[in-house]
């Protein structure tokens, strides 16, 4: 069986996570004998970090909307050219649909075997994770689920926090992408209520914990719900720059020095060794390093502090990461993906949120009082959290361990809308893409979002 999952950014590891519990998931249906074809952003650094020799199933390719089109952002005659080479592309993408060649000049000999991977695939994914929402220019999304559109392959919306979806155009464009898809996953109810008049059928539309949570330990979890394991004094933290946080710099600069607050606690006044450590960093090709910011923090340290935190800025698979992380204390986490990999091995976490996905999962594991809003948070207040947290430690670790085990319960129950469409097939052509199928270009021109990275799980 091949199954391609589009729409990943694997250097991230968070991301990456993501993909590994799909993968786990649908094999689990799907028995061992599937081959993941997956459509990433950046794939020749994807295949070096999860090379063949440990992950034998995966095979990476570049992202068809990416590798396809040329980017119209800017004015002039280079953008109309630009346009007229991409209305070609999609000339050239019908036909291949049509007729199953794809001999046009448009198409590298990349582009070739990735349209072919398609043609073959069995089912197609777009993997979980929060890049369907305004703060990001979704063009590029938007362009993908086109393309498969006219290449028949409906595409299952894994575990994803979306919308909401003010925008009348994107409102327009994912109407009828959502109504093609047989089915959504969706993290939280909250996601669900933002499609909600999008799609036609609501009944495909079900709300399951995060994929990740479907690589839980769950043993390792029950022991450690019980009994609690001895302390190592380690303590690890995970931080991360983010562009849209409330008053700019200064915003910025209050949730770093909250930061720096939480670390110097742990050493001053807990004995705890304290190791910064993230989702997103040790890829140089990668935009977000997430290291950086962790040095800004130590460099401000007090000295006798300093001595007792260390930066781990290397690249960790999901895998490794978790085993990082598993025999931590308690890990303080900005990156969602970090906080879940850490409750998968049973250690327990102290979230900070910086998009409400994050407050979602914190309402579940019985945290929510405790949670810092990268929005809000201030040294007093993170100091204060931090009190509760340690003091309430065994509390706080049992109720979270024992949610995480209904998680990870939710997570597979994905299994069971899945079971139907494994193995079925999308119609050959599609009929309609967005509200005006062929007629409409890769419209990837100057917008509001130019400027933007590319959104991170």
């Amino acid at each position: 069986m091949k199954v391609v999952i589009e729409n990943t950014v694997c250097l991230n590891t968070g991301d990456a996570a993501i993909l590994l519990a799909i993968r786990h998931i649908l094999r689990s249906i799907a028995g061992g004998d599937v081959r993941f074809l997956v459509f990433d952003s950046q794939p020749d650094v994807a295949a070096r970090l999860y090379p063949k020799k440990d992950y034998p199933d995966l095979e990476f390719h570049k992202l068809l909307s990416e590798s396809l089109f040329k980017d119209q952002r800017g004015a002039g005659i280079k953008s109309r050219l630009k346009s007229i080479y991409n209305r070609a592309v999609w000339r050239a993408l019908r036909r291949f649909a049509q007729n199953g060649t794809a001999s046009s000049v448009f198409f590298s000999q990349d582009d070739r075997r990735g349209l072919e991977a398609y043609a073959s695939a069995d089912l197609v994914v777009t993997t979980g994770g929060t890049y369907l929402v305004e703060n990001y220019d979704l063009e590029k999304r938007l362009n993908q689920f086109r393309i498969d559109a006219i290449l028949g392959k409906d595409p299952i919306f894994f575990t994803q926090s979306l919308g909401p979806f003010k925008k009348s155009y994107n409102r327009q464009e994912l109407g009828s992408i959502f109504d093609r898809a047989p089915l959504i996953l969706l993290r939280d109810e909250r996601s669900r209520n933002h499609i909600l008049d999008l799609v036609k059928d609501p009944g495909k539309c079900h709300v399951v914990a995060d994929a990740v949570f479907a690589l839980a330990d769950s043993g390792r979890i029950k022991k450690h719900v019980g009994i609690a394991p001895a302390p190592t004094g380690r303590v690890a933290i995970s931080v991360r720059h983010w562009s849209f946080v409330s008053d700019g710099e200064e915003g910025m600069r209050r949730y770093l020095d909250s930061i720096r607050e939480i670390a110097t606690i742990l050493v001053r006044d807990h004995a705890k060794k304290v190791t910064f450590v993230s989702t997103c960093q040790g890829v140089p090709e990668y935009a977000h390093d997430d290291a950086r910011t962790a040095r800004a923090i130590v460099a401000e340290l007090d000295p006798e502090i300093a001595e007792h935190v260390n930066v781990d800025a290397a690249f960790h698979t999901p895998d490794q990461l978790m085993s990082l992380v598993k025999d931590c204390d308690f890990v303080v986490a900005t990156r969602m993906h970090m906080m879940i990999m850490s409750l998968c091995v049973g250690t327990p976490v102290l979230p900070i949120a910086y998009e409400f996905k994050t407050k979602e999962v914190a309402k579940r594991i019985g945290v929510a009082d405790l949670l810092l809003d990268i929005d809000t948070v201030t040294p007093s207040e993170a100091a204060e959290k931090l009190g509760r947290f340690i003091g309430g430690l065994d509390h706080y670790r049992r109720a979270s361990l024992a949610a995480v085990l209904e998680e990870h319960a939710s997570a597979m129950s994905a299994t069971g809308p899945l079971s139907p469409l494994i193995g079925s097939r999308s119609p050959d052509v599609a009929g309609d893409v967005g509200k005006s199928g062929e007629q409409r270009p890769a419209r990837l021109r100057n917008s509001k979002h130019e400027g933007q990275r590319e959104p991170v799980i």
